[in-house]
């Protein structure tokens, strides 16, 4: 719960009143695919408005009363998202948190690209106090069988539990809706009316689950804040999913040598491995040619491996040529933070120090 809702509830305690603030950032997707839909009717008119504010104050689990600002900066499926959305969404966050000053803000999203706009939130804000919250729906919230509602509440109640940080709240077509760290989550499947749930944490468990309208911690998360950052990215980076026979002296050439990318994420094998033959296909070598053309090489792996003090040869090969090994951070939350990190620091020494650097709970934990 948030400083100035926590703040709020010590003045209920006097007063006998007391009233939330919630920003809601609608940016498209999936729920929001339908013409009729009920979020993202909100501020389209004033029916249209009455009825979904109405809906939000039913789904609100405080005992306090909900009164909700509404921003539409984009709408956008979220297959065709840019970096340059991220920072636009994100300055809408920023908007309501520093301007209007409301105690967290829930954004609408669509799920196939949730994860790397979690991951851009979680950096671009990490100096805010309040709580961000982010979900979507598998079916347009007018279609039968939508999971919209369900979590939308499982996001509301997560709003009004967690404290400062990002977030993704989901429940799907399951009975429990689970809320994961904006950092440490995946989304599985392609939804649709198929059984099982769309999103999962990585390399740690979810933060909380909501049920029956309570919200339950499993790993608590505390954020750090941290300032002095530049609301900016670089998205010369090149994202590469190791695979046998991955051309990596032609990429080197064609894409790298002499191309604009400033910052490569390699997805290695599950052993965090990847072959060092000393030709074109070597993982080493491309990271020392990178190295040598000041960009900056972060590689990780599907799922971090449980810790036994071993390491195979070409994984410390890799390190030793200068790669920057992420045992646990997911390969989209990588993409996005050298994104971040490039546009923070000029040096590649910066660079590497900042990616080791847990910022928003990515590493470690």
């Amino acid at each position: 719960m948030s400083n100035t809702l926590q703040q709020g509830m010590t003045d209920a305690a006097r007063h006998h009143h007391v009233e939330c603030v919630i920003g809601i950032v609608l940016t498209g997707g999936t729920i929001g695919a339908h013409e009729d839909n009920l979020i993202l009717s909100v501020g389209e008119g004033p029916t249209q408005a009455e009825t979904a504010l109405i809906e939000l104050q039913r789904m609100w689990p405080g005992p306090e009363s909900l009164r909700t600002k509404v921003a539409s900066p984009l709408r956008k499926l979220s297959e065709n998202l840019e970096p340059s959305d991220w920072l636009t969404i994100a300055a809408s966050v920023r908007q309501f948190i520093e301007k209007d000053n409301v105690d967290g803000v829930l954004v609408f999203h669509g799920t196939d690209t949730m994860a790397y706009t979690a991951a851009a939130l979680s950096f671009l804000l990490c100096d805010l106090d309040r709580p961000v919250v982010m979900t979507g729906a598998k079916l347009p919230s007018g279609d039968r069988g939508s999971d919209a509602k369900r979590n939308v509440q499982t996001a509301l109640v997560a709003l009004h539990d967690l404290s400062a940080g990002v977030y993704v709240a989901f429940a799907g077509d399951q009975s429990a809706g689970k809320v994961h760290l904006g950092t440490r989550v995946r989304k599985l499947k392609a939804s649709g009316r198929t059984l099982g749930r769309a999103f999962r944490s990585v390399n740690r468990r979810p933060v909380g689950v909501v049920e029956h309208g309570h919200f339950t911690a499993c790993v608590p998360y505390t954020a750090e804040r941290h300032t002095g950052f530049t609301q900016a990215l670089n998205d010369r980076v090149l994202a590469l999913h190791l695979y046998p026979g991955l051309d990596l002296e032609f990429i080197f050439e064609k894409m790298i040598d002499d191309g604009p990318f400033r910052g490569v994420v390699i997805e290695l094998y599950p052993s965090a491995t990847g072959p060092d033959t000393r030709d074109q296909f070597s993982v080493p070598r491309f990271i020392a040619r990178c190295a040598g053309r000041n960009v900056v090489v972060a590689t990780t792996i599907a799922e971090a491996p449980e810790k036994n003090g071993k390491a195979y040869e070409t994984t410390v090969a890799i390190k030793k040529a200068g790669g920057i090994l992420l045992e646990d951070m997911t390969s989209e939350t990588a993409t996005v933070k050298l994104m971040w990190a490039l546009a923070q620091r000029s040096q590649p020494s910066d660079v590497s120090e900042l990616m080791q650097w847990s910022i928003a709970g990515e590493i470690g934990g």
